[in-house]
């Protein structure tokens, strides 16, 4: 899938991530109209970061990353680490989509509270660029602790570790963006997209972001859709271009084959191309 993708015109691939599922109802799902998730979940659900060595060893040139980790059900420093590994042995090309998380079954799971996530997110996105030095100095905050004489060798191959994008489409998100990430990365789909409000997150985020200092952050839309809706991408895509978003991750129909998924990723890369 990777290599198929690669090779119809795409410039960076994605997977989502979960570690477990739990099997009874969930109402939390922000992104169904019943708070229910959408896919069964017994279904394979493969690691991320595994997934992103994977691929990244299968391709030549595109960029790999998460669409979104959830960050803070795992150890900050094994993030680095995995990170920093994955970056050095890819060339250079991993990007980490992060986020709080919506599922509690799962974090609770796996022993972090839920209700300490996002002040938890803060530390480990304030932290994670200075575990990437390779030596990072000590850190007592709430929530993560780093001792010291910490040593995590080798560093990231890009200067300052990979980039952050922090995924979300809530206030608290744009927030998280603006002062702590290098972009922001929002979610939707093709059969709900309103352009009136992404054009209104934008604005805030741009706000936020001159409160916070820095450069312009970095602004991705993964575009979700039905393998029926196929089609509706491109023009979709184009929608989300000339609203000022710098890049658009689509998910094609991979459930109709490789040959019907590249040929989505290559209408929509021309599509794009043409509005350049």
């Amino acid at each position: 899938m990777a290599q198929a993708a690669e090779a119809a015109g795409a410039e960076s691939l994605c997977v989502a991530d979960h570690v477990l599922m739990v099997e009874r109802e969930s109402t939390d799902y922000p992104y169904s109209n019943d708070g229910r998730p959408t896919w069964d979940k017994r279904e394979d659900y493969y690691e991320a970061f595994v997934c992103c060595a994977f691929m990244a060893a299968a391709t030549r040139s595109c960029r790999i990353g998460t669409a979104v980790l959830v960050l803070p059900q795992r150890s900050v420093l094994e993030v680095a680490k995995f990170a920093a590994t994955i970056d050095q042995l890819s060339g250079g090309r991993l990007f980490l989509g992060v986020g709080v998380g919506w599922y509690r079954d799962e974090m609770e799971a796996l022993g972090f509270s839920y209700r300490r996530r996002g002040a938890r997110f803060d530390e480990m996105l304030r932290v994670l660029r200075d575990c990437w030095t390779g030596t990072p100095a000590a850190f007592a905050g709430r929530h993560i602790t780093i001792p010291a004489n910490v040593v995590l060798h080798p560093p990231p191959a890009q200067t300052g570790g990979p980039p952050l994008l922090v995924g979300g489409m809530s206030d608290a998100a744009l927030g998280h963006a603006a002062r702590y990430g290098d972009g922001w990365l929002a979610l939707g789909f093709v059969q709900t997209l309103d352009i009136d409000f992404m054009r209104e997150r934008l604005a805030t985020l741009t706000t936020l972001r001159n409160e916070a200092g820095g450069p312009a952050p970095t602004t991705v839309f993964k575009l979700h859709a039905r393998a029926e809706q196929a089609g509706e991408l491109a023009d979709a895509a184009v929608a989300l271009a000339e609203l000022g978003f710098d890049e658009v991750v689509v998910e094609p129909p991979w459930i109709h084959g490789l040959d019907a998924a590249s040929e989505t990723i290559a209408a929509v890369r021309s599509a794009l191309g043409h509005h350049d």
